[in-house]
């Protein structure tokens, strides 16, 4: 049997939730798609949040490298150059250190809340009855949307402080291992941002021969 050990890089408060979707996620891809016997590790998370100084960011996405053998770079929309940028650095230091940790981008579209509200079973589970769920589809999460009787467009993070109210930030640090654990992953592929991060995965995994 091979051991993956995963490492992420998170920006801001997402950390409890997107350590415990990796795990999942790799399990459920390597358990499909491998043809070894491979245990998934916990997840190590640098102290260092991805939208720190750059230089900083970097030595810190390296050590990760240097022991995990994926390394995932969070951030949101509005970072994804950036994030983008530092993946790229990080393959240019994997020539002379050809054993490092291959680095995926772990960009959501908009927020990292938008991942969170895909699946509306999850969400009642967790957090109980929703007064209102405002989206048709799993996919519409990637945009702004209106709850009914309201002229205002929403994104993700004014629309999960609208669903869960007072629960907000307890879902969003004490119950995420709860949320991932109940949420579907095939309604979290319906939504293109999730599936291109799938999609990169799958890919790094097969060029570091888990696949």
């Amino acid at each position: 049997m091979r051991t993956i050990l995963p490492g992420l890089l998170v920006e801001g408060s997402d950390g409890p939730y997107l350590e415990q979707l990796v795990v999942r996620q790799l399990d459920r891809l390597l358990l499909e798609r491998s043809t070894q016997t491979v245990d998934v590790l916990s997840c190590e998370v640098s102290p260092v949040r991805s939208n720190d100084r750059p230089d900083r960011v970097l030595e810190a996405a390296a050590e990760l490298a240097r022991d995990c053998d994926i390394v995932f770079v969070h951030g949101d929309e509005d970072a994804r150059d950036a994030r983008l940028k530092l993946v790229a650095e990080l393959d240019v230091r994997r020539a002379a250190a050809p054993r490092a940790g291959r680095a995926v981008p772990l960009v959501p579209v908009l927020m990292t809340e938008s991942w969170m509200l895909a699946d509306r079973v999850a969400l009642e589970r967790v957090a109980g009855g929703l007064p209102e769920y405002p989206y048709a589809k799993p996919s519409a999460v990637e945009g702004q949307v209106r709850f009914k009787g309201s002229r205002a467009k929403l994104g993700p993070k004014q629309v999960w402080k609208a669903l869960l109210g007072e629960d907000a930030r307890e879902v969003l640090h004490d119950r995420a291992e709860l949320l991932v654990r109940h949420t579907d992953l095939d309604v979290l592929a319906q939504v293109p941002s999730y599936r291109q991060w799938c999609e990169e995965t799958e890919a790094a995994l097969a060029a570091s021969g888990f696949l």
